[in-house]
């Protein structure tokens, strides 16, 4: 695995195009949003389902997009539309005269490999989860170009999975730290939730998929609301609704309902995160962590596991608190331990406010993905 150094950039009308299949927002999503925003060197455009929100999202930002939906890969059902897809794609990239194609993830990553040798242009593969290695196989990233992993850890998966270590470029992603309103409404916000004033509040932002780990935040409220009855954990996002079914189910079963409240899906997560005493991410798979960035940047101390990217990122004692992914007890005891010892806690927020500007800014992911591009161009 490389580092990339960003000495060099383009400056001109080079065309990148990025590839993304679903319309749901997640940290994919935000990142993407983010590198089409601080994008200077090169002209962005983007192909993805016509669907909201994401293309509310692309629209508001100005950029080119084009409206296309990504057959599954290797569902049988979905083998007839595999082959007009890639010929569609490699039309779009013709005509839209692209220099550079991103795939914003895996999952797109066969249609967009094979269109993308057709029209003659270079490639490149965002990784962004510690996927298995039959995923990493079945998805072709062994023949891919360049696979940009999110983390170390996601750059070692691919390693173990064969992929060649000259082709693996290690990007960060970064947040806007300019769009980041510290101070926000915080008696408004409470007001809209019917938070009452003597409530503590946690929090978590993120789709609702099982790899979240939500049933343990979950089960970990139940441990923490018999030594603190005021505690309130804010659930932010939407998404798998079987896996909500389910959450809502334990809500029930645990007695917490009066202690969790599901937001749904909130475009500006900022202001939320602002009411949160600590935030926590209970994820038992997790490539990197938008949102663990975003908690930081807020100067919010945060309690998360130690899987995949997060402790490139949480750096224990410091700037947050690390523990076993699948463990309610544990993550109950150390998120009641920042929350009594509100001097730690506020700490670790400020240091982690300087970890995200130091090494986690948008303008350093961006430096590096115009040097690859310019690499890739010659």
């Amino acid at each position: 695995m490389r580092s990339i150094h960003a000495d060099k950039v383009f400056s001109g009308d080079r065309r990148v195009l990025f590839l993304h299949g679903i319309p749901s927002i997640g940290g994919a999503e935000r990142d993407l949003l983010a590198i089409i925003k601080a994008l200077r060197g090169f002209d962005p455009v983007v192909v993805c389902p016509c669907q909201e929100p994401l293309l509310a999202l692309l629209r508001e930002v100005g950029v080119t997009v084009v409206c296309m939906n990504m057959p599954p890969w290797r569902k049988l059902k979905a083998f007839p539309l595999i082959f007009p897809a890639m010929y569609r794609l490699f039309r779009i990239l013709v005509v839209h005269k692209i220099d550079v194609l991103h795939i914003n993830d895996l999952w797109w990553a066969p249609i967009g490999l094979a269109a993308s040798r057709l029209a003659g242009i270079p490639c490149i593969t965002h990784v962004r989860a510690d996927y298995t290695p039959k995923h990493i196989r079945h998805y072709q990233l062994k023949s891919s170009q360049i696979c940009v992993p999110v983390s170390k850890a996601v750059g070692g998966s691919l390693e173990s999975a064969g992929v060649d270590p000259s082709r693996i470029r290690l990007v960060y992603s970064g947040i806007d730290l300019s769009q980041v309103k510290t101070v926000q409404d915080v008696i408004s916000i409470r007001t809209q939730y019917k938070i009452a004033p003597e409530r503590v509040l946690i929090g978590s932002v993120g789709n609702l998929l099982a790899v979240k780990g939500y049933e343990f935040l979950i089960r970990a409220v139940a441990h923490i609301k018999t030594v603190i009855p005021s505690i309130l954990c804010l659930i932010v996002g939407d998404g798998n609704r079987s896996y909500a079914r389910t959450l809502y189910g334990l809500v029930q079963e645990l007695n917490v309902s009066e202690h969790i409240i599901f937001t749904g899906f909130c475009d500006d997560v900022y202001p939320l995160l602002s009411v949160m005493d600590v935030f926590v991410l209970a994820s038992t798979s997790e490539g990197f962590g938008i949102a663990l960035l975003e908690a930081m940047a807020m100067s919010k101390p945060v309690v998360a596991t130690s899987v995949g990217g997060i402790p490139e990122i949480v750096i224990h004692g410091k700037t947050g608190l690390v523990v076993k992914a699948r463990d309610s007890l544990a993550l109950a005891r150390t998120v009641s331990h920042l929350l009594a010892n509100r001097e730690q806690a506020a700490v670790m927020g400020q240091r982690g406010r300087e970890r995200v500007e130091t090494f986690f800014s948008i303008k350093t992911e961006i430096d590096k993905f115009e040097a690859l591009y310019a690499e890739l161009l010659g």
